[in-house]
């Protein structure tokens, strides 16, 4: 792993193809801290998407109301909208943190297109406007999805190292197991 410039974003560190690049000479404690920051942001991901998941289920309904395969109003179908039954099928639910967001965090993929998205002007957007919207929540939901997926990559890698060292005496158990609060 290369030393970051400060000005570098921890999901930009965390995502770098140099990433995990001289693992095996690390000490437990620096794998730990990176684990954390991978489960971190991981987090975070997981946390946008749900919230673009939400805006695109709202949209694709929309749609669909239009289309006349849901005579209801938006606003009337809302809480189905949101619930496990929505327009995109059952959700999963995923292991991670809760993240709760602090508004410390700066910009970050997707929060462009969640603050844009005109969720409540959605009855007065054109058709070729609420299909763009559909469009592009699609593609910042992949955008961050395989971001998503590249920083679990890191996190299986950095947390089978540890085991791995445990496993051959090389760890403890704490070294292990110890988070960066712990």
């Amino acid at each position: 792993m290369t030393d970051a410039a400060p000005y570098r974003r921890r999901i930009d560190r965390i995502t770098d193809e140099d990433f995990l690049d001289g693992l095996a000479d690390l000490v437990p404690a620096d794998i730990r801290t990176m684990r954390d920051d991978c489960r971190e942001e991981e987090a975070r991901l997981s946390y946008a998407r749900r919230l673009l998941h939400g805006q695109l289920d709202i949209a694709l309904a929309e749609l669909q109301r239009r289309e006349g395969t849901d005579a209801d109003s938006l606003v009337s179908t809302l809480t189905t909208i949101l619930t496990d039954e929505a327009v995109g099928g059952p959700r999963s639910v995923s292991n991670s943190e809760v993240y709760v967001p602090t508004g410390k965090q700066g910009r970050r993929r997707g929060d462009r297109v969640l603050e844009e998205m005109p969720l409540g002007r959605l009855p007065d957007l054109t058709d070729p406007e609420l299909v763009a919207a559909v469009q592009r929540l699609k593609e910042e939901e992949q955008a961050i999805s395989a971001l998503r997926r590249k920083v679990m990559d890191n996190l299986d890698r950095l947390q089978q190292e540890l085991i791995a060292r445990y496993r051959d005496g090389a760890a403890s158990i704490n070294d292990v197991v110890r988070t960066v609060e712990g």
